[in-house]
């Protein structure tokens, strides 16, 4: 071998060094891709078919709420492709301060003259030029990304009670505590999901897990109990039709938009319960509108897409390049179809009222842009996926090595393998 093949090898373990192991690059997901532009052209239609009385009886403009969110979400695609392109290893760089910066936000609009109240519930900041904004949207992206790289750093230790569950607790205890001080318990709901998912497939205690489960509906039930507005619904959602003018009207006149669509809808732009019937039309209940206007073909192609992000999304996550992406792809894809099922169950009376956002579909810029942005960095993971396997030949090795890929972490040498023996 000659000195200059011999100075070219050397650079190229240097670099495999620094880089860690990388897989050949390929295209992005596109099944995920279309599903989640689907979703996104879907939310714009039926907000601004949602919002236009409201719209106009608040300024004359009946279509502002639904420009308002094509510019979102043209902004939002824009930042989705940008975060498709960027390296999720350089993530890892984000962790700490994302979730150090995402507490100190949920603390932020906690003060009285901060934040800002509404309906109950002090959620969101103001940001001049820019407007509505709720730390809790962030702190979920926050919690993938800082739980996804500190788990694969603890590695097999995990699954012991004090360098497992002990530090696990402390990490996400201050942001589940912060939201439903809020309260919001919807999100906090959704934050506990997607914690708890990340730290299964890190290959947690199951005895630890259950009991973290528990511990947290324990906490809920308390928090519950003792608030009235709490308990008033769920007592109206075991009966909503015993206040139906009162406690039980939203649930109620979600259920009357669902039946009045019948199987193909009333037609775009025909909603009645829109006319001030419905609260929330274009937020929390626009589930409850698709239904009216487009019927159960309407309301089961939503469901179909969202399963579509789910297939997609976890399969990118068994098939992840390393450990550090799969527990984040696992993270954001729960987060995401969680708090799409709470709420498409509490439109249709399987959940208590809640106030959380429909994914991709509400009207919100914020919410809309981070979640965009949470897809950029799946779609940036499934350009080093794997191409052969399914999902299926994935899962019929559940419970093998833990649930995790043990794959090498970036930058870490790998040892050589011995010799085989002489004969």
């Amino acid at each position: 071998m000659t000195a200059q093949a011999v100075s070219a090898t050397r650079r190229s373990t240097a670099r495999a060094a620094r880089t860690g192991v990388r897989r050949e690059r390929h295209h992005v997901s596109w099944p995920l891709l279309t599903a989640v532009l689907a979703l996104v052209a879907i939310g714009v239609v039926m907000v601004y078919s949602a919002s236009t009385v409201r719209s106009y009886l608040a300024g004359g403009d009946p279509g502002a709420q639904g420009i308002q969110q094509a510019i979102w979400a043209a902004l939002g695609i824009a930042a989705m492709y940008v975060a498709s392109r960027v390296d999720f290893r350089l993530l890892r760089y984000l962790a700490i301060p994302a979730y150090v910066g995402s507490l100190a936000l949920l603390v932020l609009v906690l003060l009285p003259g901060v934040g800002t109240e509404a309906f109950g519930s002090r959620r969101w900041l103001v940001i001049p030029g820019i407007g509505s904004f709720q730390p809790a949207e962030l702190a979920k992206l926050a919690i993938c990304l800082y739980l996804a790289h500190w788990l694969d750093r603890r590695g097999k230790l995990v699954k012991s009670f004090w360098n497992g569950l002990v530090p696990f607790s402390l990490l996400v205890a201050p942001g589940f505590v912060l939201i439903a001080l809020e309260p919001d318990l919807g999100t906090s709901g959704v934050y506990a999901i997607t914690t708890l998912s990340v730290f299964f497939m890190a290959g947690a205690n199951l005895l630890y897990l259950g009991a973290i489960g528990s511990a947290v509906g324990a906490a809920a039930l308390v928090m519950v109990s003792s608030t009235a507005y709490q308990l008033q619904r769920v007592h109206t959602f075991l009966d909503p039709f015993r206040d139906p003018m009162g406690a039980g009207y939203n649930t109620i006149q979600a259920l009357y938009a669902l039946a009045l669509g019948g199987l193909a809808g009333q037609g775009l732009g025909a909603s009645k319960q829109k006319f001030l019937y419905l609260p929330a039309p274009s937020t929390d209940f626009i589930f409850a509108i698709i239904g009216e206007e487009l019927g159960l073909v309407g309301t089961l192609t939503v469901v179909a897409l969202f399963l579509l992000v789910a297939y997609h999304g976890y399969r990118i996550a068994i098939h992840a390049p390393d450990t550090f992406s799969g527990l984040l792809a696992a993270g954001i894809t729960t987060w995401l179809v969680a708090q799409a099922g709470i709420n498409m169950m509490v439109v249709t009376a399987l959940l208590p009222v809640t106030g959380i956002p429909l994914p991709f579909i509400s009207y919100g810029g914020s919410a809309l842009t981070i979640n965009l942005v949470a897809v950029g960095i799946l779609l940036s993971i499934s350009r080093e996926t794997t191409q052969s396997g399914s999902v299926l030949d994935a899962l019929s090795g559940f419970g093998r090595r833990d649930r995790r890929a043990h794959l090498p972490r970036a930058g870490r040498r790998q040892r050589p393998a011995r010799r085989a023996a002489r004969p």
